[in-house]
């Protein structure tokens, strides 16, 4: 009696593997990204904050588009410069595809980060690139809904880029960025769709 069960426990581990074969192969996107994969996605929480040209910013704005998305501060002197170089250099690779994304820095530091000094420190890296600030208590609730910690005044925050997809979903997370081959690999095969 009890090698039947053993032989039914048998067959139903050999029924699971092979449905979780046929899924891999069946749904191969969910194999092979460098970022962390946010599975399933779910949107994106909108914002309304001020760029460098004094508009006004909806993260809806850019649907249709990837978005980069990036929170730091102008005055930081490693992660965020070295980040928003990387994030160069996933829009130089692109190519003909850069218009495809949209890279996006939220501020830690509202206290020193005006549209102005947004802008000086964004022309450094690209013109497309766009640096929010808003008033502190606008900011805080945006970075409680993408779970960013900012501490000492904002010098130490999270450092997190996040990937948002062309409807508006948040797919995946790139935490301490490295260099830019993930990124644009990732990108690259969203864009052919696989």
């Amino acid at each position: 009696m009890s090698r039947k069960y053993l032989w039914m426990a048998m067959a139903i581990l050999g029924v699971v593997v092979i449905v979780a074969l046929v899924y891999v192969f069946i749904n191969p996107r969910t194999q092979g990204f460098n970022g962390s994969l946010i599975n399933p996605p779910f949107p994106a929480d909108d914002f309304s904050l001020t760029s460098q040209t004094q508009q006004t910013i909806h993260l809806s704005d850019y649907h249709g588009k990837y978005v980069l998305l990036f929170f730091g501060f102008t005055n930081c002197t490693e992660e965020c410069p070295l980040t928003m170089g990387y994030l160069k250099q996933v829009h130089d690779r692109l190519k003909d595809q850069a218009n495809k994304i949209q890279v996006i820095m939220i501020t830690t530091d509202p206290a020193r980060d005006d549209p102005s000094t947004l802008g000086a420190f964004l022309a450094h890296f690209d013109p497309s690139f766009i640096g929010l600030t808003s008033s502190k208590s606008d900011l805080q609730t945006v970075w409680t809904d993408y779970g960013v910690t900012v501490l000492d005044n904002g010098e130490t925050h999270s450092s997190f880029v996040y990937l948002i997809d062309t409807q508006g979903n948040l797919i995946m997370t790139y935490p301490n960025l490295q260099n830019a081959d993930g990124i644009t690999a990732d990108l690259q095969r969203l864009m052919r769709g696989k």
